[in-house]
């Protein structure tokens, strides 16, 4: 799953950022409105989690944004805003949560994991395909009734074809998933070719071996019959 963080506290944007990658989301972030409005525009995210104070804008015109352009984004706004006319106008606008400065960090885990799970519409915990199951909370994989010792690369690719199945994902849509701002150094798509090589014979071992489909050219495809 990948994040974008909005926040202008340097330090409590720090501390999300460590939190949030322990629990295995790929993060960006922004600090102030303009660099909020660049990645909303130029990036595709599965969360936002945005904070309204912001140097050069108000982080409720970031919610607009993101709204009507991705309907299919999360979006947890983090403000010291405490009222109920602020909570009511954040989410009339589109957000789907509003958590209240300070917060515990394990809350906002919590809050985003839920709105992840309304948007893809997962209200189970668990992704099932045949043999192969996914399990969201616990980031296991069983596949034929083994648990699968996949890597943190692996096991996010994985779900980000699941959660794509029957479609084709590109070479760049999975790096730029993965590795966000840091995609632009790779020089090649070979990290992305040898993480699908082991977790395809991952499956393979485990009777999974006809999900994975490689579309030449292109990228790849979570296939389901």
């Amino acid at each position: 799953m990948k994040l974008l963080i909005i926040e202008d506290e340097q330090e409590l944007l720090d501390l999300m950022l460590r939190y949030l990658k322990r629990e295995g989301y790929v993060c960006e972030s922004a600090n102030t409105f303009n660099d909020g409005y660049k990645k909303i525009n130029n990036y595709e995210y599965d969360c936002a989690v945005i904070d309204l104070n912001l140097p050069g804008g108000d982080g409720l015109k970031l919610v607009n944004l993101l709204r009507e352009d991705n309907t299919h984004a999360g979006i947890v706004i983090i403000s010291a805003r405490d009222t109920v006319d602020d909570r009511i106008s954040g989410l009339d606008i589109g957000a789907d949560d509003y958590l209240t400065k300070p917060f515990n960090l394990s809350e906002l885990n919590a809050r985003i994991k839920a709105v992840l799970r309304r948007k893809t519409n997962q209200f189970s915990k668990e992704l099932k395909f045949e043999n192969l199951s996914i399990n969201l909370d616990e980031r296991k994989v069983v596949a034929s009734d083994k648990v699968l010792q996949l890597t943190k690369k692996e096991y996010n690719i994985l779900l980000y074809l699941a959660r794509n199945k029957n479609r084709i994902v590109t070479k760049d849509s999975i790096a730029e998933h993965l590795w966000g701002d840091y995609m632009d150094d790779a020089v090649s798509f070979d990290f992305i070719y040898a993480h699908v090589k082991n977790l395809r014979k991952k499956l393979a071992e485990n009777d999974c071996g006809d999900f994975l489909k490689t579309v030449y050219g292109i990228g790849y495809k979570f296939q389901t019959h």
